[in-house]
């Protein structure tokens, strides 16, 4: 499984819309999430795991 797009609203910190683009290139293998403390990094990655497991999807 491939995703191209997360897309949140209203979720966490995101407020309004907000698109994410996974898509990767051959000059940009490699997708990396960075940010300052408090950015959103980990909610990302429960947005990730809420997609994959549903909401009975343990969020740490």
């Amino acid at each position: 499984m491939i995703f191209l797009e997360l897309v949140l609203q209203n979720f966490g910190p995101y407020y309004g819309r907000h698109h994410l683009d996974l898509r990767s290139t051959p000059d940009r293998p490699i997708i990396l999430i960075g940010g300052l403390n408090g950015g959103g990094k980990t909610t990302l990655m429960d947005a990730l795991r809420l997609v994959l497991y549903g909401p009975r999807a343990p969020l740490d």
